[in-house]
């Protein structure tokens, strides 16, 4: 070969070998970034988790609800308002923004499990109430009265999985998940490598959690028994009874996003992405983020459409009752409004 050649074989041999390096470089570089996404990701959707109970309190304390009022109830009757124990922080902080405006009547606020709430609703004790997406049984209860409720849409809202921060494990794909909640799989080791069972934990049977896990997840029919432990009822009968997620490394449970970010203030735990997606703010307000539901505002059908009920309703999907629900913790309808 001529001395020529050679160096030319020379040459692009070595602009061929710095490609590929640069190359190399590049998808390293692009796989950091990529993780470092994903750890922002998976900060923002803990953030709250992580924070304290004392912290909570005190930013609570800190904002002016008043700040949210409009002059919707200044000469008119305000509705009576029913919350169970996820939904209380809506009706106190409405009560609290119109307090001004709140004239003197018997209590406008009423605690109560849901099904207690829906009776109310329908028997025309309360005007409006607020709560998550109902289960099959409490639709049914509009039967039972002969009279129609309105759902109205006022919060977007998640189901979100949870791990044990000890658990390298990032995401999981709904297969995944349908898989390990029917049983198919039963084993952490396509996952993270070892192979140790999976605790499954899942919500009692009553609850509205369950009933979405239903119709969102997998159907109860597909659905394995849920883990079970033993303990004495009121009348000190041994009783088999549904075991509660306990954040241990090998287990996974579900909650709400809501109460995920709020209300566990338990470092030992996270949440996982599902298709890739992290449950944060932002996501699920946009609409993103595979498992939603919403709150909603219930009120009968048969509700005048100036009645206060109608105006509570028109005031908590404006831009102002957005902003109280998103200060309230809650994930607004539009991500404008997070704050």
């Amino acid at each position: 070969m001529k001395k020529s050649s050679k160096i030319f074989v020379f040459i692009l041999f070595f602009i061929l070998f710095g490609s590929m390096l640069a190359a190399t470089a590049y998808m390293h570089f692009f796989d950091e970034e990529q993780m470092a996404q994903q750890q922002n990701e998976q900060t923002e959707a803990s953030e709250n988790t992580t924070a304290s109970i004392s912290e909570k309190a005190e930013n609570k304390t800190q904002i002016d609800w008043k700040q949210f009022s409009t002059m919707d109830f200044y000469d008119s009757t305000f509705p009576k308002m029913a919350v169970s124990a996820v939904t209380a922080p809506i009706g106190e902080n409405i009560v609290s923004a119109f307090s001004p405006a709140i004239l003197e009547q018997e209590p406008l606020l009423y605690y109560g499990t849901t099904e207690e709430n829906f009776r109310s609703l329908l028997s025309e004790e309360i005007d409006i109430l607020f709560s998550p997406e109902p289960s099959e049984a409490l639709l049914a209860l509009q039967r039972e009265y002969n009279t129609e409720l309105e759902w109205i849409p006022i919060s977007k809202e998640a189901i979100v999985f949870l791990v044990s921060y000890q658990n390298p494990l990032q995401n999981l794909y709904l297969e995944d998940i349908q898989n390990i909640y029917s049983g198919k799989i039963t084993s952490w080791e396509n996952f993270i490598g070892e192979e140790i069972d999976i605790t499954a934990y899942q919500k009692h049977e009553s609850s509205l959690l369950q009933s979405m896990f239903y119709r969102h997840i997998l159907s109860k029919e597909k659905t394995m028994e849920s883990p079970k432990n033993l303990q004495f009822d009121v009348q000190n009968n041994l009783i088999t009874v549904p075991s509660f997620y306990d954040g241990s490394p090998y287990a996974i449970g579900y909650d709400t996003y809501y109460y995920a970010s709020t209300m566990l203030f338990d470092y030992r735990i996270k949440m996982l992405a599902i298709d890739g997606i992290y449950p944060t703010k932002k996501n699920i307000a946009n609409g993103i983020y595979p498992l939603m539901t919403n709150y909603y505002a219930v009120i009968r059908k048969n509700s005048e459409i100036d009645s206060p009920q109608q105006k509570l309703v028109q005031y908590l999907t404006s831009q102002m009752g957005q902003k109280l629900l998103s200060a309230s913790g809650y994930i607004p309808l539009s991500e404008e409004f997070i704050e």
